[in-house]
């Protein structure tokens, strides 16, 4: 059987995923690839039931298996694997370039997460902010090594585990010379003080509750000076010593600042406008001139990056973010059916590879649907037409 998964990972690979995870332990009628096969490239845009499942492995496979037997086969060591293909395949879609500028560094991390609406079914595995009466949610956290070119975690948690709870459980994960960029939703005082005792690096943008003191001058900064100096001495970049937090709690850093254009800073007003609304809150004037620029913060020295490499690094993780809406754009995951929890986990992560082994053909119709600026990632377009699933790769 010449069996499509193969065409996009060796089976070698494959099936050193299903010792891995456990999916495979001893001799089976069911394939490892024969498995992702049916799953991945049968279809998308409709929900497979366990008969149809194991019609296609027939076809593929001319043995024979159950119902109940394929029932079965659903589990934490099939979540498990599907997962480890999926990393597998966010790995080979990340660009990674300028591989001289990560020497200093042991492992250059990104981290990024991505929340996803789930049947009312899933409450108790997957509940949402609201209890009871709230929809349900995943929350897919992903970590990838960009010096060594691998993915160092993907898991699927609850939405409740938010990302600040994120970064506190998989702080002892910091090793040394590790280089991490990360979310503004991970990044906490405590977060980057552990970073810098764990002689780690950070690059992050800033919280914007927080409040950068300059050093050189002991002054908190001034969003709306600094935005008319910049724009008197047409400066398209800004970079100074500062000190966030007081006393023993004080961390030294580099901010990083750069403008952006005018739709983009209104953009970013209106969407917190109508947060601070749905609140009873209203916007202070400090926050909107913030909202003028992109704000960074790295503890790595000068003489390793020059702030036009901050701000190409963290262009990085953007990257992952696009992969993730692109999964909420094409994904209409409301109108799943229930089923066994492990079953439905690993269709969805079926479809999370679909979509990333046709990642070239969306890449190329969302270029030339939408043209969006640079600062910010392009969305995939919802209305695409889906091709062929199981011949398109």
């Amino acid at each position: 059987m010449n069996s499509s998964i193969c065409a996009v990972i060796k089976t070698d690979k494959i099936a050193e995923f299903a010792h891995r995870s456990g999916f495979c332990r001893r001799s089976s009628k069911l394939k490892p690839e024969a498995f992702i096969d049916t799953l991945v490239f049968n279809s998308i845009d409709h929900q497979l039931s366990l008969q149809d499942c194991c019609d296609d492995l027939i076809k593929q496979n001319d043995k024979p298996l159950s119902k109940v037997g394929l029932h079965k086969r659903f589990n934490e060591s099939s979540v498990e694997f599907m997962k480890l293909v999926l990393a597998e395949q966010m790995a080979t879609k990340l660009v990674i370039y300028n591989h001289d500028i990560w020497q200093p560094f042991s492992r250059v991390l990104i981290t990024d997460s991505c929340k996803f609406c789930l049947p009312d079914e899933y409450k108790e595995s997957y509940p949402g902010y609201g209890g009871a009466v709230s929809n349900p949610l995943m929350n897919i956290q992903y970590s990838f090594d960009l010096k060594n070119g691998d993915w160092e975690n993907l898991e699927l948690t609850k939405a409740t585990k938010n990302d600040q709870s994120y970064s506190k459980k998989t702080a002892g994960r910091i090793a040394k010379d590790d280089l991490h960029i990360r979310d503004l939703g991970y990044v906490t005082m405590a977060y980057l003080r552990g970073v810098a005792e764990s002689k780690a690096f950070f690059l992050n943008r800033l919280q914007p509750k927080w409040k950068p003191v300059d050093k050189a001058t002991g002054k908190v900064i001034d969003w709306s000076l600094l935005y008319e100096r910049m724009q008197a001495n047409k400066q398209v970049c800004f970079e100074t010593e500062i000190i966030l937090d007081k006393g023993k709690n004080a961390l030294e850093c580099r901010l990083i600042v750069v403008p952006v254009a005018e739709q983009i800073s209104a953009e970013r007003i209106r969407k917190a406008q109508k947060q601070a609304k749905s609140r009873g809150r209203e916007l202070s004037e400090e926050y909107k001139e913030r909202c003028r620029f992109s704000v960074f913060i790295t503890n790595v020295d000068q003489a390793i990056f020059k702030s036009t490499d901050v701000i190409e690094l963290y262009r990085l993780r953007w990257q992952i973010e696009l992969i993730f809406k692109s999964w909420k754009s094409l994904l209409n995951l409301r109108r799943v059916k229930p089923v066994k929890k492990e079953r439905f986990e690993c269709m969805l992560l079926a479809k999370f590879i679909w979509i990333l082994i046709n990642w070239k053909i969306f890449r190329c119709l969302d270029a030339a649907i939408k043209k969006r600026t640079e600062n910010m990632p392009a969305l995939i377009g919802s209305s695409l037409n889906k091709p062929n699933y199981r011949h398109t790769h």
